[in-house]
């Protein structure tokens, strides 16, 4: 794999091979630009887990969308979060399966059928919630729905009324407190 200072016009002028390849930065070991045979260009940088034979990792930057000096700083702070023992990888997967995993819609359906069923107004909860949240934040994470979101939804359902709104902060309360205690 060749090592050349890469810039923007040494980006700009590398060849599409039949095959991918990958340019490393002399620079800044472990950072390089890899070329694909339909003339993609993505930043890579290439590090370990955890030591000798643990498994190499990629973080991956199309080229015109990242400019050079935002990768290569990408670059940096990858390596300085490795260096605190930390990997950057697993890191970004985490916080995308938290944002697929903790969705408001299935936290809702989960409330409704462990806590909500039993009450003998199940039913007009259950409405409540959907109509009032779920057409609101349905396909949000839990965790993007902020204290902001909560006032203006509230703000806005009290102008067709000053109970709805209410009743609706009564049911935020209580949903919220049920899905922090992990359920």
């Amino acid at each position: 794999m060749p090592s050349i200072r890469l810039t923007k016009s040494a980006i700009d002028a590398l060849p599409t091979l039949q095959k991918d390849n990958v340019y490393w930065d002399s620079g800044l070991p472990g950072f390089g630009l890899k070329v694909t045979p339909k003339g993609r260009k993505v930043f890579i940088v290439l590090y370990r887990t955890g030591g000798a034979g643990s498994r190499l990792r990629k973080y991956l930057g199309p080229y015109g969308r990242m400019t050079l000096a935002m990768a290569r700083g990408q670059a940096q702070k990858t390596f300085a979060a490795r260096v605190d023992g930390r990997d950057p990888a697993a890191e970004k997967q985490e916080a995308k399966r938290r944002l697929v995993a903790d969705r408001v819609d299935d936290l809702v359906a989960t409330y409704i059928v462990d806590r909500v069923s039993r009450l003998r107004s199940a039913r007009k909860l259950e409405n409540r919630l959907r109509r009032n949240i779920l057409s609101q934040w349905g396909g949000k994470s839990i965790h993007e729905v902020k204290r902001r979101d909560v006032l203006d939804l509230v703000l806005g359902l009290s102008e067709r009324g000053p109970s709805v709104g209410r009743r609706t902060l009564k049911d935020l309360k209580t949903f919220f407190g049920g899905a922090s205690a992990g359920g």
